[in-house]
């Protein structure tokens, strides 16, 4: 086994032992976030009163960096109606603009809500 190997059979280990660790604490760190960000989560719910919106929401944080457009066309609306939505997230300071390396225009989920509104579909 090489150096590099080695150095990545060490990682795996690592990572198979962290998982499981991770899913323990995963309850109580959303409990956390609740308690710290629910005011935050209240305002963005209200917000997300249409399946439109909830649909836009966590594309807007999709690795795929999306445009405008992109999310329009793959959640079925006008790109004015996801242009507004983002509008009214950033004005109630839910979201943030921010620019990659690239120039390319991505938004940062100040409060982590995209992980809560998540968890909480997941039970619903």
């Amino acid at each position: 086994m090489t150096g590099s190997e080695e150095i990545l059979e060490v990682l795996r280990n690592i990572h198979d032992l962290l998982v499981p660790i991770s899913a323990c604490f995963e309850e109580q760190y959303e409990k956390i976030q609740r308690q710290r960000f629910g005011s935050k989560l209240e305002e963005l719910e209200m917000l997300l009163t249409t399946s439109q919106r909830r649909d836009i929401f966590p594309l807007l944080f999709d690795p795929r960096r999306l445009s405008q457009v992109d999310i329009a066309k793959e959640v079925g609306t006008t790109q004015s109606t996801v242009s507004r939505f983002i509008s009214t997230l950033l004005k109630c300071g839910l979201i943030e603009r921010t620019k990659d390396e690239t120039g390319t225009v991505t938004y940062e989920d100040k409060f982590n809500l995209k992980r809560l509104v998540e968890a909480q579909n997941e039970r619903d």
